[in-house]
């Protein structure tokens, strides 16, 4: 069984087609589970028609009100219970195939190593725009991504190149990434290195979600490039306090994570 795990936030205009391309994949066992992040649009009473006609979509129901994406996320994986779980972004389309794309790799993994060792697969994205035309065919190669740097704990850190809507993670994957201690890193970014450190991050070339991309987005897809990059590395002090508090938590200096960003963009600026 697998929990997909989606937080929302008024994503009326695009969620249809994303619940209907997550109904629509070949592997079926699996439970959606959504948490509403404070919406004001008709996002919650899509979500209750998909409940009605589909006992695997759920809507999670709490008190906290609007919490922010990234501790949306991991409230939801909290509440998971599953053996695998995957995020789900509400703006996307998952590709036929994604699930069980996703899951024979898991299985590749799991063959050569003991149970119970945290595991975590991620997957190239096919950037597209508002009306899902093709912006281009890798986010990777888009934002100069090297999806080796998840091998290495240190290097993924200072520069996250896996996307929360393409992961599929075991228990122990999730139970490493609990609690949620840095609220200001990115779900996907915290998830990532925490598996990374103590077990496996691997990956799978192909794309398997259409990457909408809109005014709305919590974090899109940027085009990497000089300006782009002289732009996120022109005042790294903005950031100091998250770099400490992030160098406490990890054991590390902030200079040093800040030493290995820098790093990390120049050998972005040089990849094509």
């Amino acid at each position: 069984m697998i929990d997909i795990l989606m937080s929302t936030f008024n994503g009326a205009d695009f969620i249809e087609a994303q619940i209907d391309s997550i109904l629509a994949q070949d592997f079926r066992e699996f439970r959606l589970f959504v948490r509403d992040d404070g919406s004001t649009d008709a996002t919650l009473e899509i979500v209750g028609r998909y409940c009605k006609a589909d006992e695997r979509v759920r809507i999670v129901t709490d008190d906290l009100g609007n919490i922010g994406s990234s501790r949306s996320f991991l409230k939801l994986l909290e509440l998971s219970d599953a053996d695998l779980f995957m995020l789900a972004d509400q703006d996307d389309v998952w590709l036929p195939g994604k699930i069980s794309s996703s899951m024979r790799k898991m299985e590749a993994l799991g063959e050569s190593r003991k149970s119970g060792v945290p595991l975590l697969v991620f997957t190239d994205l096919i950037v597209c725009d508002e009306n899902l035309k093709e912006v281009n065919g890798s986010l990777w190669k888009y934002q100069r991504l090297d999806p080796e740097i998840c091998r290495n704990w240190l290097r993924l850190l200072a520069q996250n190149v896996v996307t929360g809507s393409t992961i599929l993670g075991n228990a122990a994957a999730r139970r490493v990434s609990l609690p949620f201690v840095l609220s200001e890193m990115f779900h996907d970014h915290w998830i990532a290195v925490n598996v990374a450190r103590s077990g496996v991050v691997d990956y799978l070339s192909e794309p398997t979600v259409l990457y909408r991309q809109h005014g709305d987005n919590t974090e899109g897809a940027k085009n990497f490039g000089y300006r782009y990059a002289s732009q996120r590395l022109s005042n790294p002090g903005r950031r100091y306090s998250f770099y400490k508090k992030a160098g406490k938590y990890f054991g590390l200096s902030a200079n040093r994570i800040l030493l290995l960003k820098a790093l990390e963009s120049v050998k972005r600026l040089a990849r094509r």
